[in-house]
């Protein structure tokens, strides 16, 4: 981009006037850098602070004017340098800790943030702005109780603090606690009935509990009054978009993306979402909005077009963009892009290119590897280096243990380089995979089962499976099925809680295996769907990443389950390309029947192919965190 004579001119005056006037008159320096930030002149302020180093030393004003343009313009590293520098010159500024504490809490550290939140508070007691700070970061560390504490605490002396009372709301939601979330969203909008936020949340709220046409309400009047304020964001046409197709109504669903695409028409969220949205829709050229702005400069919106290309099969689509990224000036922007072209490179069958890839970028990289470390495993699999794999999947392992898709791809290793034990230990399927009824007593189970699949067939309406997913000619639910208030699905979801906790109490600790050390009664579902496969479904072989322990409940199964395999639950098979192993394990599915696994273990479908349907409910569960 050019920039004007005049105004080159006009900035170097304005810098040089900096310097003039640092010498003993900060009172004239500050209020120009003030100023500066309030008009959005981020650039400005980070050009003066560097031509005149010394200007830091000035006041703590100066390194929070420095360190917020710096975050505004995401040069996060040495954002956070300026602030510690910053607080070593002046290490009782409680409004630079306050700074600094919201830039950690944005940027993912909020332990730290409640440290300078704490520290801030104590120093200067009577500040409502710290201890609210110190209430958002306690939530954001999961310390919920603590929060719900402090909070209720600042709301008796503040009893009409909007973002509080949302913040309150926020944190009884955690806590399952949705009567009270509730209670407080209402409070809000009986203060002010234009709260954009608390009618967004409140329609959040509503709409995990099922009660669409309410949640559409609330987010009608969220957009509506963010428009006419012209504060309208991408997430309220999103969340409105969403709900709309949950409730049936596609039409006004794709009217109301479009509309939110035609004001933020390079948002990677809302594009992603509506792609998602027409695609099982099937609505013709479904990645439409997403190509007319597809350009290096919306590096981020590529790159999230190429991950959808890739779970499409579109890998030639995606590597021409990709290939555009590699040498991206946004370190971000360029690890992302030489993971997802090693991948497009090996769904290509192009595997020594795909190392290539992986490898020189990892060189020299000083950011978050992981993606390219687990597409270097992946391609050395692909290549049949099984003991080349081993040791970076084992590295990976150890680097993010709680992802059950890195044990999976580390026992493939295991089994391909013939490490029995090792692959045995991590997939004892005798052991691990365990099928039981859902109720004891059969005939409650049978009566049961039929009146959930009569349920569940109201819910299955699109026309083509979800991209990203492993199912393949069928349909999915959305949202968290078991979430609902729906008195079935709440019964459903109290036999399979007790039907886990009974396998669980089979199963012994062991203190170093990624499945059995994390043994527990207190367990939460993270995710929990219904399928529906027609003629020639399946599902791919795939983990789930997010899980501890996975199942699968049988609804409806066809008759053809009794003939060669069709239709059955499938153990040990992976799904990469250039690696051939058959399945080690298989249960030939039962009507009431729940089989539960640890989720690293692959496990597919064999397809069906009578046009009978097979309908079952699938769950992510994990051991409860304990919330503060």
């Amino acid at each position: 981009m050019q920039i004007g004579l005049h105004v080159l001119v006009r900035f170097q005056y304005w810098i040089r006037g900096f310097i003039n006037t640092m010498q003993g008159q900060p009172n004239i320096v500050i209020p120009q850098l003030i100023n500066a930030f309030r008009q959005k002149d981020f650039l400005s302020i980070v050009k003066a602070v560097e031509a005149t180093p010394s200007l830091v030393n000035i006041d703590p004003v100066v390194v929070q004017l420095y360190g917020g343009a710096l975050r505004k313009l995401a040069q996060h590293k040495k954002a956070a340098k300026v602030f510690e520098k910053g607080l070593k010159k002046f290490p009782s500024s409680t409004d630079l800790m306050n700074s600094y504490g919201n830039f950690l809490l944005d940027n993912g550290n909020p332990a730290k943030a409640s440290q300078l939140f704490r520290k801030a508070s104590s120093i200067n007691t009577s500040s409502l702005d710290y201890k609210y700070n110190l209430v958002r970061s306690l939530a954001a560390e999961s310390k919920y109780r603590e929060a719900k504490q402090l909070g209720e605490m600042l709301l008796k002396n503040s009893p009409n603090h909007p973002s509080l009372i949302i913040q309150l709301a926020a944190i009884e939601t955690e806590l399952g606690n949705t009567e009270n979330a509730e209670g407080y969203l209402v409070a809000v909008i009986n203060i002010d009935n234009r709260n954009i936020t608390a009618l967004n949340n409140l329609g959040n709220l509503l709409r995990g509990q099922g009660k669409l046409v309410e949640a559409i309400k609330q987010y009608e009047l969220a957009l509506s009054n963010a428009i006419q304020d012209k504060v309208d964001t991408p997430l309220i046409y999103q969340n409105l978009a969403a709900v709309m197709g949950l409730n049936g109504d596609t039409e006004a669903a794709l009217a109301i993306y479009e509309k939110g695409l035609t004001r933020f028409p390079t948002d990677s969220a809302l594009n992603k979402e509506y792609a998602h949205f027409a695609w099982i829709k099937n609505v013709s050229s479904p990645f439409s909005f997403f190509e007319k702005q597809l350009s290096v400069e919306n590096a981020a919106l590529v790159v999230v077009y190429c991950e959808l290309m890739l779970r499409i099969g579109e890998a030639e689509k995606a590597r021409k963009w990709l290939e555009r990224l590699t040498d991206h000036a946004d370190d971000s922007v360029r690890l992302a892009a030489a993971a997802h072209l090693s991948s497009a490179l090996r769904d290509m069958g192009e595997f020594e290119a795909a190392l290539k890839v992986s490898e020189s970028k990892l060189k020299g990289t000083s950011g978050d590897t992981i993606s390219l470390l687990v597409e270097k495993g992946y391609a050395l699999l692909s290549l049949n280096r099984f003991k080349d794999a081993i040791l970076v999947f084992e590295r990976v392992c150890r680097m993010a243990p709680l992802n059950q898709g890195y044990w999976t791809l580390l026992s493939t290793a295991y089994k391909a380089n013939g490490n029995t034990t090792k692959y045995s230990n991590l997939c004892d399927y005798q052991r691990f995979v365990n099928a039981r009824m859902l109720i004891p007593s059969s005939d409650e189970n049978d009566s049961f089962i039929n009146v959930l699949k009569d349920y569940l067939s109201t819910l299955h309406s699109d026309e083509r499976h979800p991209i990203g997913q492993s199912l393949r000619n069928g349909s999915q639910t959305f949202e968290n099925l078991l979430d609902s208030d729906n008195s079935l699905l709440q019964k459903l979801k109290h036999f399979l809680e007790e039907r886990a906790s009974e396998f669980i109490a089979s199963l012994q600790t062991e203190k170093k295996h990624p499945f059995l050390s994390r043994l527990s009664q207190d367990l939460t579902f993270i995710g929990s769907w219904s399928v529906r496969l027609r003629k020639s479904g399946f599902h791919k072989s795939h983990y789930h990443s997010e899980g501890w322990l996975s199942g699968v409940l049988y609804i409806d199964v066809p008759e053809e389950v009794n003939l060669g395999g069709n239709g059955w639950l499938c153990f040990g098979r992976p799904d990469i390309n250039g690696v051939e192993m058959d399945e080690d394990f298989a249960i030939k599915p039962e009507a009431g029947t729940v089989v539960f696994f640890p989720s690293y273990m692959w496990h597919g479908t064999n397809p069906i192919e009578t046009n009978s349907q097979r309908m079952t409910v699938a769950f992510d569960i994990v051991p409860k965190d304990k919330k503060g």
